[in-house]
């Protein structure tokens, strides 16, 4: 299924329609690849080929973009109307910057006010508004974005079958050995590049969640926790399991693992269009404090994703976000105990009409 960034671009218009705006510039690098060159993954780190994309109310959308980046926009870009800028004289370039070539557009087509997702300096004479419009409009995923993400999280569902074999029987192999193993096996499956940095985190280092794995070896009984996902034509998965080394934990470890599989389940079941973020972070965390290990969860219970591995809306305490058809979240319920491990257990999720619809299907109910 193709990108439809018609509908995409109609969207903003009916934004600038009732905000009796011109037109909107797009300047962050997940919403410039909305608009205009989706299938492209953002590379590291996470950025865009394109420096501005400028939507008019009428007429056609224009890309802005570097000398360095040009051909590769003529090929991959959504936008016919692209504006070279370079700051080497010999290549010839139009203009010198970016902002000088979207200046030179915004006087061309006589623009007056402007929506952009940024805070924007320009000539005189331009009103600009900061708006959330492309945010809101990239939460809800089309048709052709749920296809692109259901493939990314074929490959990561795929990985993660592949990294608990490697756990349970890696006794002896690093946390650099594992990822490594992970990444190699991703991109032998065509995956165009990992969601971000394969994070394998064992024993004692499991407790802090966000771990840059290192060169601790493996031990019997360590809780292992494997984040990753992959990118397939310009959008992401994030799955998280966590293993432990001989397949076969301490009790203490098979009552934690229990209780953040109960609360991932509480907070999928808790999601559904209308529903509230701060609810469905509720279902969960609530049953973990009345579990007594409140205070070890820490962290939100989930996210959007899609063209980036973060969007919104926020899963978390104290977001009032109305959830909506159409929004793909993370479900990420985790306990961390300092000297000890950790534990998280993180599925990608489709919000729908009636409820929801989990797209990972690697095994977690293990212990």
């Amino acid at each position: 299924m193709q990108i439809d960034y018609r509908r995409r671009w109609a969207g903003v218009r009916r934004a600038l329609r009732d905000a009796d705006a011109d037109a909107f510039i797009a300047v962050g690098a997940g919403n410039t690849r909305w608009l205009a060159s989706s299938e492209s993954p953002p590379g590291s780190p996470p950025s865009s080929t394109l420096n501005y994309v400028f939507v008019p109310k009428r007429g056609a959308p224009v890309g802005i973009t570097s000398s360095l980046e040009g051909h590769r926009c003529r090929k991959e870009a959504g936008v016919r109307d692209l504006r070279l800028w370079s700051s080497y004289p010999d290549v010839g370039a139009e203009f010198t910057s970016a902002k000088a070539a979207l200046k030179a557009l915004l006087e061309e087509r006589e623009v007056g006010s402007v929506l952009s997702d940024a805070v924007l300096r320009l000539q005189r004479g331009v009103a600009v508004e900061r708006s959330t419009a492309v945010r809101d409009l990239r939460a809800r995923k089309a048709p052709d974005e749920q296809e692109r993400i259901r493939v990314a999280v074929r490959h990561a569902d795929a990985g993660q079958r592949f990294a608990r074999e490697l756990c349970e029987v890696g006794a002896g192999l690093t946390e650099f050995e594992v990822a490594a193993e992970i990444d190699y096996f991703l991109r032998r499956r065509g995956v165009q590049e990992t969601s971000f940095t394969t994070i394998v985190a064992s024993g004692p280092n499991a407790a802090f969640s966000h771990h840059s794995p290192g060169r601790r070896r493996l031990r019997d009984g360590d809780s292992v926790i494997c984040d990753f996902g992959a990118f397939w034509k310009g959008y992401c998965s994030d799955i998280t399991r966590t293993y432990f080394v001989g397949g076969s934990p301490a009790p203490k470890w098979r009552k934690r693992y229990a209780l953040v599989l109960e609360a991932n389940e509480r907070s999928r079941a808790a999601l559904r269009h209308g529903a509230v973020a701060q609810d469905v972070d509720g279902a969960g965390r609530n049953f973990l404090g009345r579990s007594g290990v409140g205070n070890r969860f820490v962290h939100g219970t989930g996210h959007g994703f899609g063209l980036e591995v973060h969007e919104w809306p926020s899963l978390t305490y104290g977001q009032k976000t109305v959830l909506e058809q159409g929004m793909a979240v993370t479900i990420e319920p985790g306990l961390y105990f300092p000297r000890q491990g950790g534990i998280r257990i993180e599925d990608d999720v489709l919000v729908t009409r009636t409820g929801c619809e989990t797209l990972t299907h690697a095994a977690k109910a293990l212990y």
